[in-house]
């Protein structure tokens, strides 16, 4: 693997994290989708960058329970157990990742993936790749068993720096048939794909959650615990979180009706479920900082307290793609009558 201007930021990887991903042939995680919430939540809690590789971790290995075959599945348990991370880079300009030869034995390829968070540290990245017939094909590519370059100059981002979000150049690497992922379009299959969403939306709640508790032992901290605008502040806050994990738990609850019962209507109730709840949660993560950033002052931005980082984390973390489309998709859901119970 070739790399263009290292370190990477140091995050451990702990194969006890990482085993928990784990996902069956329908692609539900094996400990449960509260379970599977729950770890995001705590994920992004600790740290929102780590939360963004966790998630793209949990991302693969359902993808890989859904669309592998058992040598794939089988594989993907040994790694996650030795500790290997996972991802998916799907991300991609004009200089996007082609196939650009193929034969009984595998494929070639060509371009580049930009925005492959944790570029460095991903031991097994899920990529889509585009065949000469224009669909898509997703490969689980070996990093440490083929020869990339690695461009940290792409990521120079306003947050989420340690998330590593560089740009990768697959151009002349080969990949085995045995690593070519389920059919061709399967990545964009509904509702997998939109519903996914709630995973970063588990991250994102997680780090509205610590940046309150951060608020509140800051306030104690500076003996403001008595002053009442500081405690409306810190009052707001908690009333925005508490609505994040709220609506990351009807996630959850959306989910596992889908899982017990995959039929179309509550497929439409999952993916309306999910658009609410990445509006509903950007909203609190926005005031959230907004409250936090007028609490703590210009001193509590320094360097030396967690907000600054935490802040710009969030922000940059919030900038997911398609916002505005899902909630007209909300709004359209609301024309429809439906039974009052």
């Amino acid at each position: 693997m070739r790399v263009h201007e290292p370190p990477m930021n140091p995050i451990a990887l702990d194969a006890d994290e990482l085993i928990p991903g784990l996902a069956d042939r329908r692609g539900v995680p094996l400990g449960g989708r509260q379970d599977e919430h729950d770890r995001l939540r705590a994920a992004g809690a600790e740290d929102l960058p780590w939360g963004r590789l966790y998630e793209g971790h949990v991302n693969a290995l359902q993808l890989i329970g859904r669309l592998g075959d058992d040598e794939q599945r089988e594989r993907a348990r040994d790694d996650a157990r030795a500790g290997s991370l996972f991802g998916v880079w799907n991300t991609e300009a004009a200089d996007g990742v082609r196939i650009v030869a193929a034969d009984a034995h595998g494929v070639t390829l060509a371009g580049r993936k930009t925005f492959a968070s944790g570029a460095g540290r991903v031991a097994r990245a899920i990529i889509s790749a585009a065949r000469p017939d224009g669909t898509a094909q997703l490969l689980v590519v070996p990093m440490d068993r083929v020869e990339v370059t690695i461009d940290p100059s792409f990521w120079h981002p306003f947050g989420m720096e340690q998330s590593d979000s560089f740009a990768v150049d697959f151009t002349g690497v080969r990949i085995s048939a045995r690593d070519l992922l389920g059919p061709p379009d399967a990545y964009g299959r509904s509702p997998w794909f939109t519903a996914g969403a709630s995973r970063f939306v588990a991250v994102q709640t997680g780090g509205v959650e610590r940046l309150v508790a951060d608020f509140g032992a800051f306030l104690v901290r500076r003996k403001y615990q008595e002053d009442a605008l500081q405690l409306a502040r810190l009052g707001e806050c908690v009333v925005d979180a508490q609505s994040a994990v709220l609506w990351t738990n009807a996630c959850v609850a959306a989910w596992s009706a889908y899982d017990a019962h995959p039929d179309a209507a509550r497929e439409a109730e999952l993916l309306v479920v999910v658009d609410a709840a990445r509006n509903a949660v950007e909203r609190a993560a926005l005031a959230i900082a907004e409250h936090i950033e007028r609490g703590v002052g210009a001193r509590g931005l320094l360097e030396t307290e967690p907000f600054a980082r935490r802040v710009r984390d969030l922000r940059m973390y919030l900038r997911q793609p398609a916002i505005d489309a899902t909630l007209l998709r909300v709004a359209r859901s609301a024309l429809v009558p439906r039974a009052i119970s």
